[in-house]
């Protein structure tokens, strides 16, 4: 599964994409507004990438389109972040029936305009391999930056917010008739 815009290339998560991802995802700075949990050990992090890459194939296995997506900047093919397109996780970790779409960026590609191109590729993507009426976006009360990411995709914020395996946090939707109208 691939998606591709004019900068970037986004495709599934593999277990061997932990060594050239692992960079970012044990930079505190990158993984602050993702509660904080970083993977300063590789093998640790191979683990995990391992876990994804199974969770992401048995969805699936059931048909069912979500996805985690490494990110490569197009002009130098280097993995630069991480996309998501999956149901949100309650506060026990199951499934729950909102859907959302969220990213993150090596510190280094930040202010480039990634964020928001990505984005707009998983929202269209959400809405062109599914039937979701809506799409969220969760983030950190603190990460004003990302909200702003949000704003420029078209995405309102819900009052109240939404609980979480994340915590609290900031939703922000987008629906299917928004996005089609954009």
């Amino acid at each position: 599964m691939r998606i591709e815009t004019e900068r970037l290339m986004l495709r599934a998560v593999e277990r061997e994409d932990a060594g050239p991802t692992h960079y970012w995802n044990r930079d505190p700075e990158v993984m602050r507004h993702l509660g904080g949990v970083t993977h300063p050990e590789l093998d640790a992090f191979t683990e995990f990438m391992g876990r994804i890459e199974a969770k992401y194939a048995a969805y699936r296995e059931r048909g069912l389109p979500w996805q985690a997506f490494v990110v490569f900047e197009r002009e130098s093919w280097r993995p630069i972040g991480t996309g998501i397109f999956k149901p949100i996780p309650d506060a026990e970790d199951r499934d729950m029936a909102l859907v959302e779409i969220g990213w993150h960026l090596a510190r280094h590609v930040w202010g480039r305009g990634y964020a928001t191109e990505m984005g707009a590729a998983l929202r269209s993507h959400a809405f062109t391999v599914s039937a979701i009426d809506h799409v969220n976006a969760l983030v950190d009360p603190a990460n004003d930056a990302s909200a702003r990411v949000c704003e420029r995709l078209g995405m309102t914020e819900r009052p109240g917010g939404l609980h979480c395996r994340y915590g609290d946090v900031r939703r922000l939707v987008t629906t299917r008739d928004e996005w089609a109208a954009s």
